[in-house]
């Protein structure tokens, strides 16, 4: 039984070493496979980045990876045009009013970092002043094409709105100015993509995330896609009354997909230094927004002083505001012209790189009573090393 048990004991044993050995054998070939395929993918990359270009004008680096360190200041910019009844806010009998709500952002500044491998990157930043939000940008860049994403989160304690407007046959001019009690909050996408025509003398890349270098002047025909996203919201009821100025509206968000055509050229005035330039003309083919709107007991009060003018109607304090949804639509808005352009300024030192850049963006939208402009601006400055 003392051998049986013991012989038993050895096998067992002998069993688990030899899984132990199998299992590290197993791990260790996954952990070949792992390697070869990420050379492969590392490979193909280094392919992509220079295949076909003219080494004359175009060169990659050495070291494959960016590390950037990066600082973004930004801005948003909505101008709107409305016909609301003056009744329900002038209380005067002045009919119809024309208003222009204009609500500007403080400009921001954030800070954070970006990580790429031969144009394929993924950076995030953080707000440290003016609005409290975060951005998020990725972007894959290639000898002929660019695709960029950006998705930027925030909210504005303090924005500027401005309203003015026109009373028929009557007033010449309102102007009213606030400043939001609560935040106005704001969400944005963009996601676009280019194709460079001449990308055998000419890199996006070289200006806009230096995984390659631009060693000679070039420009390029391009086309370009965008899609685009907002949601806007003030919907607190200690903002009843912008509320009311901005015809009952408190929500919106707006989708659009743009297509068009542009320039890019990319100036090598020196050695190590690159200035490009791009602007892209779009016609917006695909417009839908959506509105909610909103009533308050601000508006109600008004109303009851307009029906009821032998009573002493009292209009509710800013902190005694309350509002609710009354309703909802989903338009869509008629093609209209929108604007896509870049301006960046990069300087090569060896594994350094130093880069500057801009972006402007106008979307415009065109609806019965209610028209709008978002204009949004964002500048970008990184100090970088190649590793």
């Amino acid at each position: 039984m003392k051998h049986t048990i013991l012989f038993l004991v050895a096998v067992m044993f002998s069993l688990t070493v030899m899984a132990q050995t199998d299992g590290k054998t197993a791990r260790e070939r996954r952990r070949e496979k792992a390697k070869e395929l990420a050379r492969k993918v590392e490979t193909a990359i280094d392919s992509i980045s220079v295949r076909g270009v003219d080494k004359a004008y175009i060169c990659a680096p050495e070291k494959p990876w960016q590390i950037i360190a990066q600082g973004n200041v930004n801005q948003s910019d909505l101008r709107m045009k409305s016909v609301i009844n003056g009744n329900e806010v002038l209380n005067d009998g002045y009919g119809e009013v024309i208003t222009r709500p204009h609500i500007k952002t403080t400009p921001s500044t954030y800070v954070g970092l970006w990580a790429g491998y031969r144009g394929y990157g993924i950076g995030f930043s953080k707000n440290v002043g003016g609005d409290k939000g975060t951005l998020l940008k990725a972007g894959v860049t290639g000898g002929a094409y660019g695709v960029n994403f950006r998705l930027h989160n925030f909210k504005d304690d303090n924005p500027s709105v401005g309203i003015s407007g026109m009373v028929r046959d009557e007033w010449n001019n309102i102007r009213i100015r606030y400043s939001l009690p609560k935040p106005i909050e704001t969400r944005t996408i963009i996601f676009d993509a280019y194709y460079m025509f001449n990308k055998k003398r000419f890199s996006y890349a070289a200006a806009y995330d230096m995984s390659v270098i631009q060693k000679r002047s070039a420009g390029s025909p391009m086309a370009a896609v965008m899609y685009y996203n907002s949601r806007i919201e003030y919907a607190h009821d200690q903002n009843a009354n912008v509320i009311l100025f901005m015809n009952d509206v408190a929500k919106m968000r707006q989708s659009q997909f743009s297509a068009g055509a542009g320039y890019a050229y990319n100036w090598v005035p020196v050695k190590g230094l690159l200035v490009s330039a791009m602007a892209v003309p779009m016609l917006t083919f695909y417009n839908r927004f959506s509105m909610r709107f909103y009533n308050s007991n601000l508006k109600e009060a008004y109303k009851a002083q307009r029906e009821h003018p032998e009573e002493d109607v009292l209009l509710p304090q800013p902190d005694e505001y309350k509002i609710w949804q009354t309703g909802k639509i989903i338009q869509r808005g008629k093609p209209s012209f929108n604007l896509d352009s870049r301006l960046s300024v990069t300087y090569n030192a060896r594994q350094w790189f130093f880069n500057t850049y801009g972006q402007l963006n106008s979307f415009y939208d065109k609806r019965k009573k209610n028209n709008g402009q978002l204009t949004d601006w964002f500048v970008c400055a990184s100090i970088g090393i190649r590793l």
